[in-house]
């Protein structure tokens, strides 16, 4: 495998595992006390659970924490994650190479 895609799979290896780590802060957080802060570092680190909050409202509303349809949901947040973290990385890679030849001007 080429190291440009090696970096970029594992770019995308850290949006899946902040997926599981914003997952497993939902499931371990007391429903009855919010903590803004961590909502918000979950948002930092998983912004796919931010951009598929309608999936959330629409398929799976009635899916409460420890549910098959949580689970589920985590599942597609998580890709969906791996998937945004890889772009991030494919634009690392290519921002990191020096452009080859002479500058047309």
């Amino acid at each position: 495998m080429d190291k440009d895609w090696r970096t970029i799979f594992r770019f995308a290896l850290l949006g899946l595992a902040s997926a599981a780590v914003v997952m497993m802060m939902q499931f371990a957080a007391d429903s009855s006390s919010p903590n803004y802060s961590l909502v918000a570092a979950g948002v930092l680190l998983c912004p796919a659970s931010l951009l598929l909050a309608p999936v959330f409202v629409w398929f799976f509303e009635a899916a409460e924490v420890g549910t098959v349809g949580f689970y589920v949901l985590w599942a597609v947040v998580g890709l969906a994650n791996a998937g945004i973290y890889a772009l991030i990385g494919a634009a690392y890679v290519g921002l990191r190479k020096k452009p080859e030849g002479p500058a047309a001007s």
